[in-house]
């Protein structure tokens, strides 16, 4: 559930542009609805391009080259192997090995082809998708923060689920438990002027012979990815950026993906399948364990 909280002084219909901004968004970017960009594409792949949106051409650049920059653990074009993997969570039963081979080879960042001349966004290969799902939130939520800086508004807490901002004042965001119910902290960060993302392997999956199936997928394999991690909660400036690298963290890995996140100047807490928890030197001070 989105929520939008505005202190002080600000214009009554602010919240009702953040609003329209993001169902426009959602209808754009939704990997469901037949009147989507990504939906188009999709159905277009391995036939011809497709007109989109300038926002969408927009996310759609910067999904590419954040699937550069983590060596392709960031892939928005695994959308066959992620409706797979959904449908198995869905049913708690593993995929058949032919449907793994078939919908986990579909997938490679070199095939999705953008033209900003026309504006065009064309998948090379037939059954290749585009799953926005690991960005979208991050681009609105980016989205909104600019509404309320037009709209003159100094304080405000933007909560997007997983992806916080923090406007004008210090505000503490807690961090998902990943062994307790939704809602549950294990720990917050104190943030002035930030986004907060977190992409997690607890959020959904399924238990199959004693090993636990989750919804971040490793593109090499088409597979949940086996990174050691629980969760990566990440803290910077673009919350579009934090969403992209966050989920490619969870498949990187803890020790290959800190070169990626001190070049940008990105702080970060991960939680591995352990239960330990290790926060990046930024966050000292700023960071604080929850005993429950």
């Amino acid at each position: 559930m989105n929520t939008i909280a505005l202190y002080g002084n600000y214009a009554p219909e602010t919240a009702e542009q953040v609003k329209k901004r993001v169902l426009e968004l959602h209808a754009r970017f939704s990997f469901f609805e037949a009147e989507s960009d990504i939906f188009r594409i999709n159905e277009q792949a391995g036939i011809k391009p497709v007109t989109v949106h300038p926002d969408t051409l927009f996310v759609l650049f910067h999904a590419l080259a954040y699937g550069a920059e983590t060596r392709g653990a960031f892939d928005i074009t695994t959308g066959a192997a992620n409706r797979l993997w959904r449908d198995a969570i869905r049913c708690a039963k593993m995929p058949s090995d032919s449907a793994l081979a078939e919908g986990c080879g579909r997938n490679g960042l070199s095939d999705l082809v953008l033209d900003e001349t026309e504006s065009t966004a064309f998948l090379r290969r037939k059954g290749m998708q585009i799953d926005l799902g690991g960005i979208a939130k991050g681009y609105a939520a980016d989205q909104a923060l600019q509404i309320l800086k037009k709209n003159k508004v100094r304080h405000a807490l933007l909560n997007f689920g997983e992806t916080v901002i923090a406007l004008g004042r210090e505000q503490k965001i807690g961090i998902q438990h990943p062994y307790q119910k939704n809602g549950q902290s294990i720990a917050e960060v104190s943030v002035k002027n930030k986004a907060v993302v977190t992409s997690g392997t607890y959020e959904r999956g399924f238990f199959s012979q004693g090993r636990r199936y989750h919804h971040i997928l490793n593109p090499r394999t088409g597979c949940p990815a086996d990174s050691g991690l629980l969760s990566v909660t990440l803290v910077g400036q673009s919350a579009m950026e934090l969403d992209a690298l966050a989920t490619g963290l969870c498949v990187l890995g803890r020790n290959a993906g800190l070169p990626l996140l001190e070049k940008r100047g990105i702080e970060a807490v991960f939680i591995d399948n352990e239960g330990e928890i290790r926060i990046t030197p930024g966050l000292q001070g700023k960071f604080l364990l929850r005993r429950n």
